[in-house]
């Protein structure tokens, strides 16, 4: 169970982590000084630095952060009761326009979307092998209906009453559908018509495999269905938070899937891994993009601790033509967080 814990919270590093480097690239494009990005939290193990930003390592390898300048500049604006931020340091997230933070807010969302399209690129240029059970049979015994009627081991049945078959579960289905009557099975030894004992037909798979490998698609023929992909999962998960605002969904079944898959995204894996290598790499690769552009979106949220309420707080100061009160802009960040801790454990409780 810990394995599983660990293979889910790897996952979500690597999307916080993806996250992350987009608000950083974001903020040093518009002028913002990054004074540090965190790979995880707590204690600081290793550290280096390049340029204006110290880049950490820390204890416990779950989320990060970018810090970027402007905190002091807010401090010192509350302390001495200034109505707006001002006398901004050099590459103060408060020294540049609301437009170029809107732009630096926005890229850690939108990097998780790019992220979810990489992922949707990668699994459709990535070859499927098709492994399935043939339709190759043997009888249950000299005593079984199957046997009585004709059929020998290695037989490979190609038709039942008329319909093609070539996979074993297409065998046990038509069989399963016939309800206890006779049947006219045709193999690559003629037809037979066999009449069911106590409704049992004798059969067993003979346990002969076929591999059908079918080629991906080139780079760019991918571009367009990953994309289809993406915006459609992006649709659906805005459509079902538009639902919860008006009242027409539950929580539980708006952030339930979706929370649930991030908690559950080890055993998920594993899951996948068990069946085979290459269908293990699919799941990963689909539930990293799901979990990513829910995460995106997530943050996109009108919450003052999330990329959502910042973008908004910013808009606000780009119509006003003037910053807020810092008092205000405190207040709200501080509410914001509050409203997210409480929101977390009310999801594991409730979902």
């Amino acid at each position: 169970m810990l394995v599983y814990y660990l293979i889910g919270f790897l996952g979500l590093d690597l999307l916080i982590f993806f996250h992350e480097f987009g608000h950083f690239f974001a903020a040093r494009a518009c002028g913002i000084r990054v004074q540090s990005l965190s790979f995880g939290m707590g204690p600081v193990l290793y550290k280096f630095t390049k340029g204006e930003t110290e880049f950490r390592f820390c204890a416990i390898p779950f989320g990060g952060a970018t810090t970027m300048a402007g905190n002091d500049d807010l401090k010192r604006a509350y302390k001495e009761k200034h109505k707006v931020i001002e006398q901004c340091e050099d590459g103060s997230i408060f020294s540049v326009s609301p437009i170029r933070r809107i732009l630096t807010y926005l890229a850690g969302p939108f990097a998780n979307i790019v992220f979810a399209f990489i992922c949707f690129v990668i699994l459709l240029i990535i070859p499927v092998l098709d492994v399935k059970m043939t339709s190759q049979v043997k009888p249950v015994s000299e005593q079984s209906a199957a046997y009585e009627a004709g059929i020998r081991d290695g037989y490979t049945i190609t038709t039942i009453n008329g319909i093609k078959v070539s996979t074993w579960n297409e065998v046990q289905s038509m069989l399963s559908s016939n309800g206890g009557n006779m049947v006219m099975i045709g193999t690559d030894h003629g037809a037979y018509s066999v009449v069911p004992k106590d409704g049992l037909y004798g059969l067993l798979p003979y346990g002969t495999y076929e591999e059908k490998k079918t080629p991906g698609k080139s780079l760019f023929s991918s571009f367009g269905p990953a994309l289809q992909e993406t915006w459609n999962q992006s649709k659906t998960f805005m459509d079902a938070i538009t639902g919860l605002f008006l009242g027409r969904n539950k929580l539980s079944e708006t952030l339930g899937g979706t929370f649930s898959t991030s908690e559950n995204m080890g055993m998920i894996t594993e899951h996948g891994f068990s069946v085979s290598f290459g269908t293990g790499i699919r799941v990963v690769l689909f539930l990293l993009a799901s979990v990513s552009i829910s995460l995106g979106l997530a943050n996109l949220l009108p919450i003052t601790a999330l990329d959502g309420g910042l973008i908004l707080i910013s808009f606000a100061e780009m119509v006003a033509g003037h910053s807020l009160r810092p008092r205000t802009y405190i207040v709200l960040q501080v509410t914001g967080l509050v409203i997210v801790l409480i929101l977390i454990p009310v999801l594991r409780l409730f979902l």
